[in-house]
Formats: structure tokens, C-alpha cells, sequence
């Protein structure tokens, strides 16, 4: 099992979130976080209301 990075919950699959629109994953130094499906679902969510 596998946990998410935002809610806690253990699941059997998880989805890198990636939420910064500059986001550099070469040169930049950053945590890494895992969203379980809900929660992957959540942050698409909210990324669109930004836009």
C-alpha cells in the first residue's frame, strides 16, 4: 500500500502532483508528493479554478 502525501489515506495506487505552472523538475530542489485518486481529483480541480 501506498500513502497519500495530502490526505494520509493508504491506497493501492497514487498520482505525482505536480501543481506550480513553472514547475522545473531538473534544477530546482522539491519535495515530492503523491495524491491517492480523491485527492488527485481534488487538486486538478482546484488547479482549474486558478486558470
Amino acid at each position: 500500500m501506498l500513502k497519500c502525501s495530502f490526505c494520509g489515506k493508504e491506497s493501492e495506487t497514487v498520482v505525482r502532483i505536480v501543481i506550480d505552472k513553472d514547475y522545473d523538475r531538473l534544477t530546482v530542489k522539491h519535495d515530492v508528493k503523491y495524491a491517492c485518486p480523491e485527492c488527485s481529483k481534488k487538486k486538478e480541480e482546484e488547479k482549474k479554478q486558478k486558470k
